[in-house]
């Protein structure tokens, strides 16, 4: 049998990478060609169908997690927002009305400092304040309060540890409080300030302000 091509037949040699596309559509002819533009006008048509179905829903999907979020956000703030609150809830007591001499005034302020002491042990022992529990109390007059006859707002801390330096003592650790007494009525109460334990937490802001009833 003879396999050579036979004279009159023509073979097109197949062109290069990047000319082949146009080659097929010559190859196609008219119909071919008609055929193919039809073909890819219903796949773009399928296709922007898809995406009207689909980029809504997508859209959707963010508008509702992002509305999760915020969701979840505002709950969480109202949650800590209540903690802070009961935190800083007030504790009252009351002593001898009518305190005027220094050393009477003197010994209610050590009222209220064995109270805040009372007050922050329990705290540790009900796992509401980290330990360890307080040593002692020291309360000093409130840099912000206006003079007031009869009246004192104190900060306090409820002294955790000593810092010292060279065996002095140059500063204290522990619990940030408020408090606030009337000598002319004997009332008095104190507030546990929001924030860390350590200098500094007495001016930390948390959103929430301290009681009224504490001197905030």
């Amino acid at each position: 049998m003879n396999d050579a091509p036979r004279q009159g037949d023509r073979y097109e040699p197949l062109p290069g990478l990047l000319s082949l596309p146009g080659f097929l559509l010559a190859k196609l002819g008219r119909r071919g060609r008609l055929v193919l533009a039809m073909s890819a006008v219903l796949a773009l048509a399928a296709l922007a169908a898809a995406a009207i179905v689909l980029v809504p829903q997508i859209a959707d999907k963010k508008s509702e997690d992002a509305a999760r979020e915020r969701r979840e956000a505002v709950a969480a703030a109202e949650t800590r927002r209540l903690r802070l609150i009961a935190e800083q809830r007030p504790r009252r007591g009351r002593s001898d009305p009518g305190a005027t001499t220094p050393g009477e005034r003197r010994a209610v302020i050590e009222t209220v400092e064995a109270g805040i002491v009372r007050d922050a042990r329990s705290r540790v022992r009900a796992g509401t304040m980290t330990p360890p529990p307080a040593r002692y109390a020291n309360c000093e007059r409130s840099r912000r309060a206006r003079p007031s006859r009869g009246r004192l707002s104190l900060t306090c801390v409820a002294v955790t540890s000593d810092i010292l330096r060279d065996g002095a003592k140059v500063g204290v650790v522990g619990h940030p409080f408020r408090a606030r007494i009337d000598f002319r009525t004997g009332r008095y109460a104190w507030c546990k300030v929001s924030g860390r334990p350590g200098e500094g937490a007495l001016t930390r802001t948390t959103g929430v302000r301290v009681p009224r009833a504490c001197g905030g």
